[in-house]
């Protein structure tokens, strides 16, 4: 008899909570999305600040380690056959770590839920997964905006690693307020509570290794804790087990300006002379070019230390007309034809219908009308751009490269081809000049943005060094699965070589059909 009241009340209590896939419905909210509260922001961070306090609840330190045959099955999983994916997680876990864990810690978790988001998204804010789940914690829309993440055509906080690690913080408080379990409450996070709730009353057990040895919960729930066991082991100690040659990426530092006007993203990081996708990746959440207000302002992260000149430049960038501008070569407009539905839209652009509604903000009961315009990956340059690499690597010689080399480099001067992530400012470095003279070269007007294939004029005549370089170089199409470290491995040079080469700053991020440049002894 008091086993079953025992039980009565932990149903009671566990019934007051709310699932992953919905929260409990009210008057003002029937479908159980939006909670009416507003994540916290921080205002800047720097590697400097002090720490917070730590957690002064013991249980509440750090979550267990336990060994078993499940979490050595994938420790052996990211050694082996999962290694490049292992390593492409570790070299972005230290540019988000030391901010997600103060996070973290400033809730008054433990700082290895960070693992998390490790095995979630590998710490990407594209991150999208075939059920809709998006961004560092993988939140669908409902739960996202239950926690009170912006998601609109322009803003998906779930891609911000501040914001989204606030939301994802709320909702393990609650859900280790339920179970007392961290092992459950990450169960819970990946199947939902209600089914970890329904198992642990049906079983009278709160042990997850128990649940999992009688197989009551679905196979990827069962490898979901010791999966993130494995990551975390390994993480914390690469050299161990075998990953000592991360190329690590910086952590992330930034400080806040608050704006009353939206602004062009991409136009304000050509005038503080930034690198567009740098600049971006500290403002991941907004979905294009445009930033928008929330309310009546605009939070802003700029690099440190760079107020001052990032709000003349953002005055300069002001938007007027308020609409959405993807970032270049990453997406064009489909008109809705008829008989399409987003499956037959997305198999015609080899994309997913989940990140289709993602890119285009688009509810699951939004039907599509006829004539309806939509946003899905531009898939022709990528085409075109895979198609020359293949040609280049195959058929083309040394001396058919510095050819074609010497093309852009006739007549009445040089010609630069534009690149993503290019400025004038970053153009003018190179080829030591001045904006002002790039500017005059090309009747390029002040403000004027820079489009991803542009052809621009640039200082000097034929650079016959640059033509024998060319000749000396030999390219590499980066195919799927590569890294930086197997290409530098390949061909037997370092991989600093390599990034200094192709200007690399962020190795991780290679994109398959690329173009390497390789550094040879004769080339140096």
């Amino acid at each position: 008899m008091m086993r079953l009241l025992t039980w009565s009340l932990v149903l009671a209590m566990l019934s007051g909570c709310a699932t992953r896939n919905g929260s409990t419905p009210t008057a003002n909210d029937p479908q159980g999305t939006n909670t009416g509260t507003e994540v916290k922001d921080i205002s800047s961070f720097r590697l400097s600040d002090p720490e917070g306090p730590k957690v002064v609840d013991q249980e509440l330190e750090s979550i267990p380690t336990e060994v078993n045959p499940l979490v050595e099955k994938w420790i052996a999983y990211f050694q082996g056959r999962g290694r490049p994916h292992m390593e492409r997680y570790l070299a972005r876990s230290t540019r988000y770590e030391k901010l997600m864990k103060k996070v973290l810690r400033d809730n008054g978790l433990p700082e290895d839920l960070f693992y998390i988001a490790l095995i979630e998204s590998g710490f990407s804010s594209h991150a999208t997964s075939h059920a809709s789940a998006v961004g560092y914690w993988q939140f669908i829309r409902g739960t996202g905006k239950r926690y009170g993440l912006e998601i609109s055509p322009f803003v998906d906080e779930r891609r911000d690693p501040v914001l989204a690690t606030q939301a994802a913080a709320e909702y393990f408080k609650g859900l280790y307020s339920v179970f007392g379990s961290w092992y459950l409450a990450m169960a819970s996070y990946n199947v939902g509570e209600n089914r970890v709730k329904r198992e642990v009353m049906n079983h009278y057990t709160r042990d997850f290794w128990e649940l999992a040895r009688k197989k009551r919960l679905p196979k990827e729930t069962i490898n979901y804790v010791p999966k993130f066991i494995a990551a975390k082991m390994i993480a914390k100690e690469p050299d161990k087990y075998g990953f000592g040659e991360i190329d690590y990426l910086p952590p992330i530092e930034f400080d806040h300006i608050a704006l009353k006007q939206p602004i062009n993203l991409r136009a304000m990081s050509e005038k503080l002379g930034l690198n567009y996708e740098d600049f971006k990746a500290l403002n991941p959440k907004f979905k294009g070019e445009v930033a928008t207000l929330k309310g009546q302002d605009l939070m802003l992260r700029i690099p440190p230390g760079t107020n001052e000149a990032a709000v003349v430049a953002a005055n300069e960038s002001v938007v007027a007309d308020v609409r959405f501008i993807a970032d270049s070569g990453d997406t064009q407009v489909y008109r809705i034809r008829r008989g399409d539905n987003l499956n037959a839209v997305a198999r015609r652009y080899r994309t997913t219908v989940a990140y289709l509604r993602d890119l285009n903000d688009l509810p699951r009961r939004k039907t599509l009308r006829v004539g309806m315009r939509i946003y899905v990956p531009d898939r022709t340059p990528v085409k075109d751009r895979e198609t020359t690499s293949r040609s280049v690597a195959k058929n083309k010689k040394a001396s058919n490269v510095a050819k074609a080399a010497v093309a852009e480099l006739s007549k009445d001067g040089r010609y630069y081809i534009v690149q993503s992530g290019d400025s004038l400012f970053t153009i003018a470095r190179k080829y030591s000049t001045s904006v002002a003279e790039l500017q005059r070269l090309n009747s390029l007007k002040r403000g004027r943005i820079l489009k991803v294939g542009m052809k621009i004029r640039v200082p000097g005549g034929v650079d016959s060094s640059a033509v024998r370089e060319v000749a000396k170089t030999k390219v590499h199409v980066v195919k799927r699965g590569e890294n930086l470290s197997a290409i530098a491995a390949k061909y037997n040079v370092s991989m600093n070589d390599i990034k200094e080469k192709n200007k690399i700053r962020n190795p991780s991020s290679l994109l398959v059909g690329a173009r390497i440049k390789i550094p040879s002894e004769t080339a140096q």
